[in-house]
């Protein structure tokens, strides 16, 4: 089974995220399976599989000033390159495609994954609507719809009833526990901490955190930490944070896996206060590394997290500063067994499930799309 990869998502991102997805599901396939993928040859992404085939296109001129004066021939060659691939079957990793090309249907069947519906619920996102009305043409052009979780599922059927017979749900899963941990930073060596993992814009509630954080400041132990993973943080958002220089609040941008991994094992807690997702993949990542999970209070994480982890409300404050003073006094309720759970839980979401219903997926597609012959004559 041939299978193509329009790699959008490794020009937009170069890890983490929908990014890892679609590297994991790369990188699982079963043996009979042959990936190739079309993606930015300046940034080539690290990608695993013995049967890979990378066709690197140019995405970006040579000077940016000439990028709009040129996009227009760059998508053209990348569509001409894109064609000319032989393949049965065909996955567009983000709702447009590289260089900004719209997505289109070819001459073999077209997959798409549908990640969430947080520009939707968090308008401010998309004041233009030029995200959302990308999305609504892959999911018009997609021949089947892979969702990340049921909850993704079932507002794509409500948003678009007739996409019903042509999605499916296909969780994530987690390999973070395979990766060799990396030795923990000594500025958190014996000190108890609590993590956030993840971006700090309006959606993923941040906020809600840091003023939990300042509202506990004084009244726990001095060695008590918070420790932030996600991107840099520039001048204007820690004057506006009041970010503090006493070593209190620790900031650690771009971290490698192993490290990921190291961060979650000693973490008293992990924070995930999200107010819309498609997965919360980081979650998962937490209860596989024994960390006590904290999570907002929404149908998404309730798939995933279950009955393994902490419940709050993403405007409660106060609710979350309790969860925090608890986590790092390691007094939560029933922690011990929430933590074991928790673990078996995690297990059970794996890259392996993941790539293997999803070559189920184009398996199906390519035989409708080429029935064989003695079926043609019954039909006949």
């Amino acid at each position: 089974m041939r299978v193509l990869y329009e790699g959008a998502i490794f020009q937009i991102m170069r890890w983490g995220g929908v990014a890892r997805y679609f590297s994991e599901l790369i990188h699982h396939l079963p043996t009979d399976y042959r990936p190739t993928v079309v993606g930015p040859a300046a940034d080539e992404p690290e990608l695993s599989n013995p049967q890979l085939s990378y066709h690197g296109v140019q995405t970006e001129p040579s000077v940016s000033w000439l990028r709009k004066l040129t996009r227009d021939r760059m998508q053209r060659q990348i569509t001409q390159q894109f064609d000319s691939i032989d393949a049965d079957v065909e996955h567009w990793t983000y709702y447009s495609g590289l260089c900004r090309r719209a997505i289109r249907r070819g001459n073999r069947p077209l997959v798409a994954t549908i990640l969430d519906f947080v520009h939707e619920a968090v308008p401010s996102l998309d004041p233009t609507g030029k995200h959302i009305a990308v999305k609504y043409d892959a999911i018009a052009a997609a021949d089947h719809l892979i969702c990340i979780s049921q909850a993704t599922h079932d507002e794509l059927c409500e948003r678009f009833p007739d996409c019903r017979g042509k999605a499916s749900v296909i969780p994530l899963g987690t390999s973070l526990s395979d990766i060799a941990p990396a030795v923990l930073p000594e500025a958190l060596t014996d000190k108890p901490y609590v993590l956030f993992v993840g971006r700090r814009n309006s959606y993923k509630n941040f906020e809600v955190v840091w003023n939990a954080w300042k509202r506990l400041h004084g009244t726990l132990p001095e060695e008590a930490k918070l420790v932030v993973v996600g991107p840099p943080m520039k001048r204007r958002e820690a004057a506006q944070l009041e970010w503090p220089d006493d070593g209190s609040a620790i900031l650690m941008p771009n971290v490698p896996d192993a490290l990921l991994r190291t961060l979650y094992e000693h973490a008293r807690g992990f924070l995930f206060p999200s107010r819309a997702e498609g997965f919360g993949l980081p979650s998962l990542e937490a209860m596989s590394a024994g960390t006590p999970v904290m999570v907002s209070d929404l149908p998404v994480m309730r798939e995933v997290v279950g009955e393994c982890g902490y419940y709050f409300d993403p405007d409660d404050v106060e609710m979350v500063a309790q969860m925090m003073r608890s986590a790092l006094t390691e007094s939560l309720p029933m922690q011990h067994e929430i933590v074991r759970a928790a673990r078996q839980r995690a297990a059970s979401f794996t890259w392996q499930t993941t790539a293997q219903r999803t070559a189920a997926v184009y398996r199906g597609l390519v035989e409708n799309a080429n029935p064989p012959s003695d079926r043609l004559l019954c039909a006949v």
